[in-house]
């Protein structure tokens, strides 16, 4: 059974895959630095769980081609 993200986290990841959607690809690491660049995040935490949600939304874009 998969975690369930809050609304935030959803929305943000959602605006910056619109807004940025060649910048991010399925490396955590490297989303990481760009939602820390491209979005005010409050917190490490946060900063984190937006970059792996990224990792994941387009790793599964990856696979679905």
């Amino acid at each position: 059974m998969g975690s369930i993200r809050q609304t935030y986290i959803k929305s943000t990841t959602d605006a910056l895959l619109r807004q940025y959607p060649n910048e991010f690809g399925s490396d955590f690491t490297a989303n990481k630095a760009k939602v820390e660049q491209l979005a005010s995040v409050q917190t490490k935490e946060v900063r984190n769980r937006i970059a792996g949600y990224v990792t994941r939304k387009m790793a599964s874009k990856g696979r679905k081609k």
